[in-house]
């Protein structure tokens, strides 16, 4: 004998009617119990009817609409006399509803009949598409309950003994049974629990010790998370019993709770297939699961609140527990998950949100006198609370689980309100805030099954840097899927429009796209789409040189974004608002960027940061750090005059626009100014000294032509310099300095045996004296103008945000 269960997305049309008659046809001349649901949403329209009818509301629409369908149905069969042999009868539903209505009250028995109607539409269209080779199963007749009306518990011995009989009494092929319901020892219909015909086909093949259950649904069967949410998700092959029961118990929406309970107490193998796909190999489910995974799935079970009892009286006082837990018993209060303090003062416990009045309601009443003595305080609520919980029976032999877990949890940006593991260490569950739920699991996921970090971008700027960036990010998503890392461009911003597309931005077409879009860059806006499509390592990459979005980094680090900064204003603010953002950093556990703020692509920051972290301490510092007055500089040596020389780096591109703002040393003074701060001292701007290239005082409010045409007049000065320094056998260098905590930038002569006497063309070099490399300086060197190589380093800085 076998069991196959048919869920309501496998019944929905008559299309799908006649392709589980086929599944049925198809088992090769077994005998076969089959257990029908409603068809696909038939249950949902039955629960609205009863609820409108017990509020005394016009439900004929409804009521329309039930019958449309289920006639629907019926004239598609063309053994019409077979189906009405057992079609149920609607005039009984109606009679039953009308009764409801004037009263404005559904007793228990008459919602468990209302409820559970659809099952029967099933099963007389199925009884009537197989013919003479099925029988109409009734499960009143085999399926004994106790307990209530509407979620009753199943008598397994009770049911088996009647298994045994009515199938002895009526020999077929196929036993067509409807799910959901049974019958109490007084007769009447009761129905199993939402959902409860997986529950009806498990206690059918335990009570027949079948051959195998199947359940037959919409997916391909058990799958590592939620495939409608991690898009990654892939099929679990097979489960032990109690793998299954925990998936169950804490989301898993394929199985029912009580599904895995009787198939595992006799060993029948349960297996999930899927009815559009059935060539599929399913999940099985039993003892002879064997598996090498360490963690098997994750689920998550939403829409809880966590109740806290605490006070003076509950430590130390025997029945404490007992007298909270008999309380919420008494009134049907199921509890999802327990924790208590270990010292006693409180217990905390899980509900599913839709119980909290009546939880309260009991807690309230069973603790009245202690409350009133002051021994028990008023009960602490927690809502919209969710639980994410990690399953797998091999987990009790690896070490370091639960902290890889609880530490995916805070790179998600989630707290933990209460932690759960179940004695045999085969289940580690955690409380989150409701509203955090998929992104804790995507997380999750991620790190224990996908192993693919991913990286969710948000261009701020679009500018030379910001356009070579999207071209490298196009060019290296190869190599980036190699190494397993996925990176998306999600958002593109320059100072008057913003893109954002979930999808993610098309390389090729985002230039076209950020034109037409109407509004402009405010932070609100992408921290509501990082939440809306449950970007879990968004980063925020400035390339412009706004003073406005620099002054904003706090803001962004406090909304859970990693900062990369190629602008240089926020590092070369107040001191204070330097040290802000570092501890803004450390406290969300977001990282603060910003290698190219001094060396372009140059491994600057890196390796000071290194060596200070080993204990290295500065003992001073030349460099050059600007590749624009480094190609300056070499070309004047060449024999280039100053005007010539700038004329050409602007011609070149390796200035800015006004080339002023390479002359004035103001960039190269910022630059320091960070390598400063990062070695430790508390320096601000104004606290540098600058040697201009082209004194302020030179042609003043002039435009950048002007300047140009202007400039000529310190070439015969600026040619002075040059033949005394060559005089001495030395060339000039625009050189930042740090000497005895003391900053300068300016122009130096330095001689053959300096560190920086051959850096010209464009090259950027630091040379750093410390405790660690001396006498001879620690020399970092390479080019450091051009949108390429900033670009670069910008994307070097996004790769260190990706999660391991």
């Amino acid at each position: 004998m076998r069991v196959l269960k048919f869920g309501g997305s496998s019944l929905a049309d008559f299309d799908c009617l006649k392709r589980v008659k086929q599944l049925i046809e198809s088992q090769a001349g077994e005998q076969a119990l089959i257990v029908l649901s409603a068809p696909g949403g038939m249950t949902d329209q039955l629960v609205e009817l009863a609820k409108l009818a017990e509020q005394g509301a016009d439900y004929s629409a409804q009521w329309q609409a039930l019958l449309n369908r289920a006639d629907s149905l019926k004239r598609e069969v063309e053994q019409l006399d077979s189906v009405l042999a057992h079609w149920p009868s609607f005039t009984e539903l109606s009679d039953k509803l009308a009764g409801v209505k004037l009263l404005k009250h559904c007793p228990e028995q008459v919602n468990a009949f209302v409820i559970s109607f659809g099952e029967r539409v099933s099963v007389a269209l199925m009884v009537a598409l197989l013919g003479q080779r099925a029988v109409y199963l009734e499960a009143t007749q085999c399926i004994e309950t106790q307990g209530g009306y509407l979620d009753a518990e199943v008598n397994l011995v009770a049911s088996e003994q009647r298994f045994a009989e009515v199938l002895k009494s009526q020999p077929a092929d196929f036993y067509i049974m409807p799910g959901f319901t049974g019958v109490n020892n007084q007769g009447e219909l009761t129905t199993l629990g939402r959902n409860g015909s997986d529950y009806s086909a498990a206690v059918a093949a335990t009570c027949l010790k079948a051959e195998v259950c199947q359940i037959w649904t919409d997916v391909d069967g058990v799958y590592n998370a939620d495939p409608r949410f991690i898009k990654k998700a892939s099929k679990v092959d097979s489960l032990s019993y109690k793998e299954a029961m925990e998936l169950s118990y804490f989301g898993a929406k394929v199985l029912h709770p009580k599904t895995i309970l009787p198939c595992a107490k006799v060993g029948v193998p349960c297996e999930i297939k899927n009815t559009h796909n059935p060539d599929v190999p399913g999940s099985v489910i039993s003892n002879e699961c064997q598996s090498d995974e360490t963690v098997k799935a994750i689920s998550s079970l939403e829409n809880l609140a966590m109740l806290t009892v605490s006070g003076p009286g509950m430590k130390g006082k025997v029945g404490m527990a007992a007298r909270v837990f008999s309380a919420l018993a008494n009134d049907n209060v199921s509890i999802v998950l327990i924790t208590q303090s270990s010292c006693e003062f409180s217990i905390s416990f899980c509900v599913h949100e839709e119980d909290l009045n009546l939880a309260l309601s009991a807690l309230e009443q069973a603790f009245e006198l202690e409350s009133q003595a002051g021994l028990i305080e008023p009960v602490q609520v927690q809502r919209e609370l969710a639980i994410v919980t990690l399953v797998g029976d091999n987990m009790k032999a690896h070490k370091g689980l639960a902290a890889k877990f609880f530490d995916s949890l805070a790179q998600a940006q989630v707290n933990i309100v209460a932690i759960a593991q179940d004695s045999t260490e085969s289940a580690i569950s955690a409380v989150v805030d409701g509203a955090l739920c998929n992104d804790a699991v995507k997380v999750c996921h991620e790190n224990f099954f996908t192993h693919v970090p991913s990286i969710d971008v948000f261009l701020l700027g679009c500018g030379l840097v910001g356009q070579e960036l999207v071209k490298q990010l196009e060019k290296q998503q190869d190599w980036l899927a190699k190494r397993n890392v996925k990176l998306n461009l999600y958002g593109v911003a320059n100072s008057r429009k913003l893109l954002l597309d979930a999808n993610g931005i098309a390389f090729d077409a985002w230039q076209a796209q950020l034109e037409q879009q109407t509004s402009g860059f405010e932070l609100a806006k992408v921290e509501q789409f990082v939440r809306e499509n449950h970007l879990i390592n968004p980063v925020l990459v400035d390339c412009s040189s706004s003073q406005q979005l620099a002054d904003q980094y706090y803001d962004f680090l406090d909304a859970g974004f990693h900062v990369v900064a190629a602008n240089k204003k926020a590092n070369t603010g107040s001191f204070d608002y330097y040290q802000s953002l570092k501890s803004a950093a450390q406290k969300r556990q977001r990282k603060f960027l910003y290698e190219t703020n001094v060396g372009a692509g140059l491994p600057v920051l890196d390796n000071l940061q290194l060596l200070f972290g080993a204990g290295d301490e500065l003992l001073s510092f030349n460099g050059i750090l600007s590749g624009s007055l480094s190609y300056m500089f070499g070309v004047l040596e060449d024999g280039l005059s100053l005007s010539e020389a700038t004329a050409k780096a602007k011609a070149n591109g390796f200035t800015e626009p006004d080339p002023r703002d390479d002359l004035s040393g103001t960039d190269v003074a910022r630059k320091l100014l960070i390598i400063a701060r990062e070695s430790g001292l508390e320096l601000e701007l104004s606290d540098i000294e600058v040697e201009a290239v082209v004194p302020e005082s030179f042609a003043p409010g002039t435009s950048v032509d002007e300047f140009m045409a202007k400039l000529p007049e310190l070439d015969a000065q600026f040619a002075d310099k040059i033949q005394s320094a060559a005089s001495e056998g030395k060339v000039l260098r625009y050189v930042g300095s740090i000497e005895n905590g003391k900053c300068k930038v300016g122009i130096d002569a330095v001689d053959k045996q300096h560190a920086l006497y051959d850096i010209r063309d464009g090259e950027n070099a630091l040379a750093i004296l410390s405790q660690y490399y001396q006498p001879r300086p620690f020399v970092i060197r390479g080019y450091g103008a051009g949108a390429e190589v900033t670009s670069a380093g910008v994307f070097a800085d996004i790769l260190k945000t990706q999660s391991r």
